[in-house]
C-alpha cells in the first residue's frame, strides 16, 4: 500500500509530458465522395508527412512545435488543399475532399505558362550530373517487400539489405547507362518463405530501380518526349528555407518511352525542383495499366498474371557532402492475376548510407536465396 501511494504522488507532481496529438481521416474526390489514394499530407515548409492508403485513409502524429502551422493535401490529378492544423485538431475524424485538377487549353497564359514550366524541367534535367553525385557510388538498401493476395493465401513478407554498385552514377544519366553501369547484390534477406523456386527467389529491386527517374533521366526529363506532357504549376513551397517547384504532369502517350510501362493507359505524376539549382527533390507517379510482365513492367508479355494493373511510385532524392543521391523510393500496385484474384504489393528501399569508394560488384541478384542469420537481424535497425 505504502509503494502504491508513493508511485501515486510521483504520478501526479511530475512535470506533464508534451503528448503528440493525432490526425486521423480519409481523402475523398469532392465529386464521387471516393478515397483519394496515396495523397501526400504534410507541415507546409518541412519534410514531415505521411501519405493516404490506398482507400484515401490516413493518420499523422502532430509534434508540438507544428501544431499551430499549416498542413497541406496533395494528390496527382487534384488541387492542391492547405488547412490550419488547429481547426483540424478540434476534429475526432476528418474528411478532406479535393477537387479534380482541370487543365483549361483554352486560357490564354497556358501557352507562356508551360514554357516556363518546361524550361524549370529541361534545366533540372541538364544540371543532373552537377547537383547530383558521379560515380563510382555504393549505396546500401533496406529493401523490404510484402505480397498480400486478397484470398485465403499467406502474405508473403522480404526484408533485405541490398548493395548497390553504380559505376558512372549520375554522370551520363540514361536508360542504357542505368542497365549498364549499376549492379547489386542481396547481402542479408529475412523472409517468412522459402526460395525454393525461380518465382518465389524473384525479387522486384530491379524494376523498383527503374523508378529512379534522375538515374535514367527518362519520361519527364527527356527533352524529346517534354513536349508530350502537359504541364501545371501546383505550388512553391519552402523546404529547409529553400523554394521548391511542385509542378504536376500528364501525358496522352502511354507508350513505353514516355511511361516506362510497355501497357500504360495512365500516367500522372508530379515533380519537386528545388528554385536553388534546379535540383529534383521528388518524384511520384500514379500509373494504370491493361496489364505487366509479372518480371518487369517494361517488358513485353502474353501471360494473364497481372491484368487491371494500378499502382502509385515515389522517388525522394537527399543531399550528402553538397552533392545528392537516390535516398527513397516505393511502389504500391494493385493487380488482378489468371485465378481472377486481386492481388497487392508493397516494395520500399531506403538508403542505410552512401560511399564513393565502393567495392565492384559483378551482375545483378534478380533472384535471392541467402540464409538467414538471426544474429543480424537482432541487431538490425530498421530505418523510420
Amino acid at each position: 500500500m505504502r509503494n502504491l501511494l508513493i508511485s501515486f504522488i510521483l504520478l501526479f507532481s511530475l512535470p506533464a509530458v508534451a503528448q503528440l496529438q493525432v490526425l486521423k481521416g480519409r481523402v475523398v474526390d469532392s465529386s464521387t465522395q471516393a478515397g483519394v489514394a496515396y495523397t501526400n499530407i504534410g507541415v507546409e515548409g518541412t519534410f514531415y508527412g505521411t501519405a493516404s492508403d490506398a482507400q484515401g485513409f490516413f493518420e499523422l502524429k502532430i509534434p508540438e512545435e507544428y501544431k499551430n502551422d499549416q498542413l497541406f493535401f496533395s494528390a496527382v490529378g487534384y488541387q492542391n488543399q492547405m488547412l490550419p492544423i488547429p481547426d483540424l485538431l478540434k476534429k475526432d475524424f476528418l474528411k478532406i475532399a479535393l477537387a479534380e485538377q482541370t487543365y483549361n487549353i483554352e486560357d490564354v497564359d497556358i501557352a507562356a505558362h508551360s514554357r516556363v514550366l518546361f524550361r524549370i524541367i529541361k534545366t533540372a534535367a541538364k544540371n543532373i550530373p552537377a547537383n547530383f553525385h558521379q560515380g563510382p557510388l555504393g549505396v546500401k538498401f533496406y529493401y523490404e517487400e510484402e505480397t498480400k493476395p486478397n484470398n485465403d493465401s499467406t502474405e508473403q513478407k522480404r526484408e533485405a539489405v541490398v548493395e548497390l554498385y553504380d559505376e558512372t552514377a549520375y554522370r551520363s544519366p540514361s536508360i542504357t547507362d542505368a542497365f549498364n553501369k549499376r549492379n547489386y547484390q542481396f547481402s542479408q534477406v529475412k523472409k517468412n518463405f522459402e526460395s525454393y523456386s525461380i518465382p518465389t527467389g524473384k525479387t522486384g529491386f530491379d524494376e523498383l530501380l527503374e523508378m529512379d527517374i534522375a538515374r535514367l533521366s527518362n519520361g519527364i526529363l527527356n527533352e524529346k518526349l517534354l513536349n508530350n506532357f502537359d504541364l501545371k504549376l501546383e505550388n512553391i513551397s519552402q523546404f529547409n528555407g529553400d523554394s521548391v517547384w511542385i509542378i504536376s504532369y500528364k501525358t496522352s502517350k502511354t507508350d513505353l518511352a514516355h511511361t516506362g510501362d510497355y501497357y500504360a493507359t495512365k500516367y500522372d505524376g508530379q515533380i519537386y525542383i528545388s528554385q536553388n539549382n534546379y535540383e529534383i527533390l521528388r518524384n511520384e507517379c500514379v500509373v494504370e495499366a491493361s496489364r505487366n510482365n509479372p518480371h518487369n513492367r517494361s517488358l513485353a508479355t502474353t501471360s494473364q498474371d497481372q491484368n487491371q494493373v494500378s499502382y502509385h511510385y515515389t522517388a525522394v532524392y537527399q543531399p550528402q557532402n553538397g552533392k545528392y543521391f537516390l535516398s527513397y523510393l516505393d511502389c504500391d500496385k494493385t493487380f488482378v492475376d489468371v485465378d481472377n484474384q486481386q492481388t497487392t504489393y508493397s516494395r520500399k528501399a531506403s538508403a542505410l548510407g552512401i560511399t564513393t569508394s565502393p567495392v565492384k560488384i559483378s551482375g545483378k541478384d534478380y533472384f535471392e536465396d541467402e540464409t538467414y542469420v538471426e544474429s543480424f537481424w537482432k541487431s538490425f535497425e530498421r530505418p523510420e
